[in-house]
């Protein structure tokens, strides 16, 4: 864990002071934690436009230089944390590449009601890929045209209340997500959903019981909206403590008959287990009929000494604009910083069915961590039948080589079909070697090859190496 200098000690501690200022007592539990950063690199990269070998390339010297700052607020009654990052990248001689980015992810959560009421909002602003085929890359040097500015929030009132044997939940959530600019295929939105469930409370209970309600809205500037509602009920039945046995029957909107009326038309089952021995196995299995056919849901995670591992598979009806909207991940003070490279989210309007497959395997050793993950998304969108695939694969090695040094080699894989349309392929290899220069000041070496493969065209294949200074206050 990075230590804190005095300079971030002052800071926080005069942010501190002005808030107990300001509100009497309402400081006295508050923990801030300031974490501001600046970065440069320079480097040199070949064919910048990842173009085929046979068509014209351009290499080229390049220059970046990057300021951010992580901040997290813990107090009684207020959470949150955000992740703000400048990018500027200067290219020697093809000044049309030349850009700059903004990066933000922020949320928070306001306790109105100490276990009634809270209220979650998010905002973010990131780069997102005009072509979902482009490809991802180290740094975001290659093909640096094919992403644009996208900015979003959210806001959702939570109503959670246990009442000993029965709890009640339910929020509202609204959000907005914006492009740089609009086309047929990326326009500005706002997204509505609702929720509310009332189930038992006890998870050991012998026969457990849950109904909910939900529903979700996309509305688009020129385009179709998109409505789906579902209402259902659950039952479990414990066999022991460690196995219980689940059923769900309900309807659900039939959206291969329409995607913009919503209703309750459809009828819909599933059933399955959950097997939770302890705090680090638990399986959840389900299969069952959803309104385009079968359907399943596969859950597993299982934590060892050095292993840990988990696996997901899903299918569910959504949109893409809702996806972007969607809360963080995890609790609203470790809002994750933002990603080095755009998002791979399409951001085209129609509705579609996803199919996702999620496999992650960490090995944590004393010195040395090697990570592997596969991610899978099968789209079938609803009005035109087009079927969209992702597969992405990571697999990383990091190893502290002394108390001052580590290296970290990583691969990356991805590939992106759509049917009709286009078959990409990106291998990307890169390796980085990170030393600590002095006081909070860090220095690294990094290199990546990336090859490219689409269609039937020639393969494109670009480098880079650079170095990286960065100081943290």
């Amino acid at each position: 864990m990075r230590r804190a200098t005095a300079t971030r000690c002052a800071l926080a501690a005069a942010v501190h002071a002005a808030l107990a200022g300001g509100v009497p007592h309402a400081a006295e539990a508050a923990r801030w934690d300031f974490n501001p950063y600046a970065e440069v690199s320079a480097g040199y990269i070949h064919n910048i436009e990842l173009n085929p070998n046979n068509l014209p390339h351009s290499d080229d010297w390049v220059g970046a230089a990057e300021a951010g700052l992580t901040a997290n607020y813990s107090g009684q009654r207020l959470l949150g944390a955000a992740r703000y990052s400048w990018r500027g990248v200067n290219y020697l001689q093809q000044n049309q590449w030349d850009s700059s980015y903004n990066n933000l992810a922020a949320s928070g959560r306001a306790i109105a009601v100490q276990n009634l009421f809270y209220v979650d909002a998010n905002v973010f602003y990131r780069q997102a890929l005009i072509d979902p085929a482009g490809s991802p890359n180290l740094g975001g040097y290659f093909q640096p045209g094919n992403i644009q500015d996208s900015w979003g929030w959210s806001v959702r009132p939570v109503l959670h209340r246990d009442f000993g044997y029965t709890t009640l939940s339910a929020y509202y959530n609204y959000g907005e997500v914006n492009f740089q600019n609009e086309s047929p295929t990326s326009q500005d939105s706002t997204n509505k959903s609702a929720y509310a469930s009332l189930a038992t409370s006890d998870p050991d209970v012998l026969f457990s019981w849950k109904l909910f309600y939900r529903s979700d809205r996309t509305e688009y500037t020129n385009f179709l909206p998109y409505r789906y509602d579902q209402t259902g009920a659950e039952l479990g039945y414990a066999v022991n403590s460690s196995l219980r046995l689940i059923g769900e029957y309900g309807l659900e909107t039939d959206l291969t008959q329409s995607a913009s009326n919503g209703g309750l038309d459809s009828p819909y089952w599933s059933a399955g287990f959950v097997y939770e021995p302890n705090g680090r196995n638990r399986v959840e299995a389900r299969a069952g009929e959803r309104f385009w056919g079968d359907s399943y849901y596969f859950s597993l995670r299982h934590v060892a000494r050095f292993l840990e591992f988990t696996a997901l598979y899903s299918e569910t009806p959504t949109t893409n604009a809702a996806r972007r909207v969607a809360a963080p991940e995890g609790p609203p003070d470790q809002v994750p910083p933002p990603t080095d490279f755009p998002d791979f989210e399409d951001q085209r309007l129609e509705p579609f069915l996803l199919r996702s497959a999620d496999l992650s395997v960490a090995a944590v050793g004393q010195l040395t961590t090697v990570r592997l993950s596969y991610g899978g998304d099968n789209r079938e969108y609803l009005y035109t039948g087009r079927t969209q695939q992702q597969r992405l694969t990571r697999l990383s090695v990091d190893r502290d080589l002394s108390a001052h040094s580590s290296a970290r080699v990583w691969y990356t894989r991805r590939r992106w079909t759509e049917d009709p349309g286009r078959d990409t392929l990106d291998n990307i290899l890169s390796a980085s070697y990170r030393r600590d220069l002095g006081r909070d000041l860090t220095g690294t070496v990094e290199t990546a090859y990336q090859i490219r493969s689409e269609d039937d065209r020639e393969n494109a294949d670009g480098w880079w190496i650079g170095v990286r200074l960065r100081k943290d206050f």
